[in-house]
C-alpha cells in the first residue's frame, strides 16, 4: 500500500444528496432518534472508483495530496475512505493524516445544535470514530492531523494524547506538507506545529488539485482583510489566484461530470481588490471571474461561497450583471453566505470593524436590510449568520438584532434565511 494514507471522517466526505446547506445537518446531535433518521436519510454514501477510493474529497486534503505527490510520487500516497481506512495501512505506512473541520465539536454551528456541547454532534462522533480506527496496537507509524479544526485542540489539549494523535499542524502548510511529514518520519517534529502568515505560500507555491473536491469546490482567493475581530480568516494575508489556475481546477471538477461550481473566497467580492482603504470591489475584476468560470467547458452555473452585503450596497450593478453571467433567474437562484453577525451598531465598530465599509458601522442595520433587497431583487438567496454573546454584548445590542431580523422579514417577497451561532473566538 502507500507511505502516506489521507483521510477526512464521513461528514466530510458525503455531498448531502446536493441539498443546498444540508452540509449543516453534521453539526445536528447523534443523541436523538429524529436527528439520527434525518443524518441517514441526507447523508448519503460517497461515491468510490473502482479502487474503492473515494472520488471527491474535502477541497483542503486535496491540497495535502498534490503537495505529497509532487514530492513522493502518486504511488505512496492515497487518500483512503474513512469507513474502511484500515484497508489501506499496512506495514508499508510512515504517517497517516486527517483532515479536520469539526472534530471535537466545539465550532459554532455545532455549539448552536448541542446546547453548547452538552449533546453530541455527528461531526464530534464520526472524527471519534475514524481516529479510532486508524489505531492499532504497536503500530510505527505516525498519526497527524491538520485542516481547520486544528484549533479544537487548543481547548482541549488533553485529548490529543487520549486520542493517539501523534502531530498537530495549525496553519497553512500547503507547500510544506513533504518537509513535515519527512520530520514526523525521522521523529523530529514536535507533537504541535504552528505556521503563521510569515511563511504562508504564495500562489506560486500552492500545488493545483489532482481529483475532484466535494461540491465541485475551487479556491479563487485567501485572505478577507474586513478585520473582524472573532474571526481567523482575517489574519490571514490576501492573495488572489489567476484565471489559469482556476480553470486547471474547475477542469479537475467538471471532466467527473460536474457542471456547477463553488467558488470559494473568504469574500467573493475582495477578489483582486485594488483599493483597500474603501474596499469598494474592484468590480471589472469580479466580472471577469464569474464571466471566465462559466466560459469553461462543462461548466453551465457558478456561485461563491461568501460575501458581505456591503459590497452589494456599494455597487448594485455589479450583482445585477453577476446574474446576467451565470443566468440567474426565478428557477435558478444564487447561493452565498453571508455573515451579519448583530443589529447593533455599536457592536459592529468594536467587532466587526470594516464589515460595512465603505459605509460606517451606524449604518450597519440598513445596509443589511438594502443588501438583501438587491440581492433578491436580482435572484440571490443569502444565508446569513448571527452571533450569539459577542463581547460586550448588552441585552440593548441582543434587542437591535431581534429589530433588524424583523425589518428583515418586512421586505417584499423576501428569500433568506438566518442562523444564529454561539460565539467562538477563533481569531481572538
Amino acid at each position: 500500500m502507500a507511505k502516506y494514507v489521507l483521510a477526512a471522517d464521513y461528514t466530510l466526505m458525503t455531498d448531502y444528496r446536493n441539498v443546498p446547506l444540508a452540509t449543516f445537518f453534521s453539526c445536528i446531535p447523534t443523541d436523538y432518534w429524529q436527528s439520527r433518521l434525518v443524518f441517514r436519510i441526507l447523508a448519503d454514501q460517497p461515491k468510490l472508483d473502482a479502487q474503492g477510493r473515494p472520488i471527491r474529497v474535502p477541497y483542503g486534503l486535496r491540497k495535502v495530496e498534490a503537495s505529497l505527490v509532487r514530492a513522493f510520487g502518486r504511488d505512496d500516497v492515497v487518500i483512503a475512505d474513512p469507513r474502511d481506512v484500515n484497508r489501506y495501512i499496512d506495514d508499508e505506512t510512515e504517517v497517516v493524516g486527517l483532515h479536520s473541520m469539526d472534530p471535537l465539536g466545539l465550532g459554532p454551528v455545532s455549539m448552536s445544535f448541542t446546547m453548547g456541547g452538552v449533546l453530541t454532534p455527528y461531526t464530534k462522533a464520526m472524527f471519534l470514530e475514524l481516529v479510532k480506527r486508524v489505531q492499532r496496537p504497536n503500530r510505527k507509524y505516525k498519526v497527524v492531523l491538520g485542516g481547520p479544526g486544528a484549533w479544537h485542540f487548543d481547548y482541549r489539549q488533553e485529548m490529543q494524547e487520549s486520542l493517539g494523535i501523534d502531530h498537530i499542524v495549525h496553519g497553512e502548510v500547503d507547500h510544506l506538507v513533504p518537509e513535515i511529514f519527512d520530520r514526523i518520519v525521522n521523529d523530529s517534529a514536535p507533537p504541535v506545529m504552528r505556521f503563521t502568515n510569515a511563511t504562508a505560500p504564495t500562489v506560486d507555491q500552492i500545488p493545483k488539485i489532482l481529483g475532484p473536491t466535494m461540491h465541485a469546490m475551487n479556491e479563487v482567493m485567501r485572505g478577507c482583510g474586513r478585520g473582524c475581530e472573532f474571526c481567523e480568516v482575517t489574519l490571514r494575508r490576501p492573495r488572489y489566484f489567476p484565471f489559469d489556475y482556476i480553470g486547471d481546477e474547475i477542469a479537475v471538477n467538471t471532466k467527473v461530470g460536474q457542471p456547477s461550481i463553488q467558488l470559494h473566497s473568504d469574500d467573493i467580492f475582495l477578489y483582486n481588490l485594488e483599493n483597500w482603504k474603501t474596499m469598494e470591489p474592484n468590480e471589472d475584476a469580479v466580472k471577469d471571474l464569474f464571466r471566465f468560470v462559466m466560459a469553461q467547458p462543462g461548466v453551465s452555473h457558478c456561485y461563491p461561497t461568501h460575501g458581505t452585503v456591503s459590497a452589494a450596497v456599494t455597487n448594485p450593478g455589479l450583482i445585477r450583471d453577476i446574474s446576467e453571467i451565470v443566468h440567474a433567474g426565478p428557477d435558478k437562484w444564487v447561493g452565498i453566505q453571508s455573515g451579519i453577525e448583530t443589529g447593533s451598531p455599536a457592536l459592529s465598530r468594536a467587532v466587526l470593524h470594516r464589515k460595512a465599509a465603505p459605509f460606517t458601522a451606524e449604518e450597519w442595520p440598513d445596509l443589511v436590510v438594502e443588501g438583501t433587497q438587491i440581492l433578491n431583487r436580482n435572484y440571490w438567496y443569502p444565508a446569513f449568520t448571527i452571533i450569539l454573546g459577542l463581547p460586550g454584548e448588552t441585552p440593548a445590542d441582543a434587542w437591535m438584532t431581534v429589530d433588524l431580523r424583523d425589518r428583515m422579514e418586512q421586505i417584499p417577497n423576501s428569500h433568506f434565511i438566518t442562523a444564529p451561532l454561539t460565539f467562538v473566538p477563533i481569531g481572538v
